[in-house]
């Protein structure tokens, strides 16, 4: 069983490729979207996957929102409370991708490390995110917390039961 999930923050707006300029370097320029790299904030390890041109998803355990404060910049970062991750192990992209619908160009059958591609399961919209937290290659998926049982009932066959299960903070 793969361990919990992080809740994602999204950061996002006018100064939102500044912002993460700012946190991790310059190398958030070289990511395209749907594309990610893993880094540390503050001595704590940090996925930033890129969403946009100035919109971003986070996967860090601590308060990002305060490292961002100080920089007064014109963007909104928060922990979306609609919004739910699962974490599978990276075997079961294969039975994932079998039961996923992707749009083109985007394709789930070989998604790479450091990569994210929307997609729909049972007519379920899911951002499925293969990267390496604490360099462990994981798939994490997004999804509405609303949706998170019609979608435990849908993978849970093919996955075994070993799926660990994090819902959003209300």
């Amino acid at each position: 069983m793969k361990g919990p999930s992080i809740q994602p923050w999204d950061m996002a707006g006018a100064d939102g490729l500044v912002a993460a300029r700012a946190l991790f370097g310059e190398a958030v320029d070289h990511l395209a979207p749907f594309q990610s790299l893993e880094t540390e904030l503050a001595g704590e390890a940090c996925s930033v996957l890129r969403l946009g041109d100035r919109n971003f998803r986070l996967t860090y355990p601590g308060p990002i929102d305060q490292a961002i404060a100080p920089l007064s910049l014109r963007l909104w970062v928060t922990q979306l409370p609609w919004m739910a991750a699962i974490t599978l192990p990276i075997a079961s992209l294969p039975d994932l991708a079998d039961r996923a619908t992707a749009r083109a160009p985007h394709r789930l059958s070989s998604l790479p490390l450091h990569r994210a591609v929307p997609a729909q399961v049972a007519q379920i919209s899911v951002l499925v995110w293969h990267h390496s937290p604490g360099g462990q290659p994981t798939l994490e998926l997004h999804l509405a917390s609303a949706q998170i049982k019609n979608f435990w009932a849908v993978i849970q066959p093919f996955n075994g039961g070993s799926v660990s299960l994090t819902t959003a903070h209300p």
